[in-house]
């Protein structure tokens, strides 16, 4: 009798595993929707939010702790002197580095790489108005139901670009400028299983 319960409880153990880490992999996908901010660390320009943003992200958890997600963000029109002068977007692809707790609340971070196009119009001065960033960010998620989470986070894009000043009709290039943008939202995803 002994000799069977010792075979079958590490049998047991390992089926209680292998049915919580089923629970914590697979495919999501979702959406959210929030504020936006913006950061000149040069402080070349004096931007302006103007706007509600929203971002659409999907990815893969590998287990509770890593998985990986590509994000489009919108972070709504950034006004120079309460003017339009640009509508930022970006596409990254980041780890999701986290931990699952039993009752299904998870404090994420996100660290990756981002395309950033700041659709900038000439009221920015700018010369140069996309390019490879980097992307970061913080929350936490819950899942009241299995295939439902909802995601509170703040994430940023910070990116390098070239700026410009006229003179007359003459164009003189400045130094580049790193921009920031950062945006604080609420979202829900459906994880597919």
């Amino acid at each position: 009798m002994k000799s069977q319960l010792l075979v079958a409880l590490p049998l047991v153990f390992l089926a209680a595993s292998a049915s919580a880490s089923d629970a914590n992999t697979g495919p999501y996908l979702g959406a959210g929707i929030g504020v936006a901010q913006s950061a000149d660390t040069d402080n070349y320009h004096d931007l302006d939010a103007d706007g509600v943003g929203y971002n659409v992200y999907g990815g893969y958890y590998f287990n509770r702790i890593v998985g990986v997600e590509g994000n489009y963000n919108d972070y709504a029109d950034m006004k120079a002197n309460g003017q339009k002068s640009m509508a930022p977007t970006s596409t990254s692809v980041s780890a999701n580095l986290g931990y699952t707790f039993d009752n299904t609340i998870r404090p994420f971070a996100l660290v990756g790489l981002s395309y950033v196009d700041l659709n900038a119009n000439d009221n920015a001065l700018m010369t140069d108005d996309s390019g490879v960033g980097f992307h970061f960010g913080v929350g936490v998620e819950y899942s009241p139901l299995p295939n439902l989470t909802l995601r509170a986070i703040s994430q940023a894009d910070a990116v390098n670009v070239e700026n410009t000043y006229s003179y007359g009709s003459t164009t003189i290039n400045v130094d580049d400028s790193t921009l920031a943008f950062n945006s604080v939202s609420l979202g829900a995803s459906y994880r597919f299983k």
